[in-house]
């Protein structure tokens, strides 16, 4: 059974009423950053990245899901690994709703942003679960050639 702090309710994305609604319980000085934070996560066509000062003054204000997400995102678009995901993961995770695109999990801890035609193309992504992932992964070897049958 999922847990429910780390789902995202659907009905958050594009919904600058819920956002207005959560920077209304804060105070004045994290409004900023939250309301960057929140754009980033549930926006389609909010920022691509969210610089780290933001990140770390409004996480005290993030869900338990919000939080991994924000973090997981951020070094995607910002940080170590911007080289290698970059805007593009970010869309392709913000369009699936932070859920899988196979079989619709939507527990944020597991999720995955898959380089669909490999790691030397980093303009196609897919969100994915970890189990979908592994499972679509076994389907190719590393080179992208459809595996030998195991016998």
């Amino acid at each position: 059974m999922a847990d429910p702090n780390y789902l995202i309710p659907m009905d958050r994305f594009d919904n600058s009423l819920y956002i207005d609604e959560r920077l209304a319980k804060v105070g004045s000085d994290v409004v900023g950053a939250l309301r960057s934070a929140f754009s980033y996560l549930y926006l389609t066509d909010g920022p691509t990245n969210l610089q780290r000062q933001r990140l770390k003054a409004s996480e005290p204000y993030l869900e338990p899901a919000e939080k991994m997400l924000a973090r997981w995102l951020q070094t995607r678009t910002n940080g170590s690994e911007r080289k290698n995901y970059g805007k593009a993961a970010l869309l392709a995770a913000r369009r699936q709703r932070y859920r899988c695109e196979h079989c619709g999990h939507a527990d944020v801890r597991v999720l995955h942003l898959d380089h669909v035609k490999g790691h030397a193309n980093h303009d196609e992504f897919a969100c994915l679960c970890a189990n979908c992932h592994m499972l679509k992964s076994r389907k190719f070897d590393w080179s992208g050639a459809p595996s030998a049958k195991q016998s």
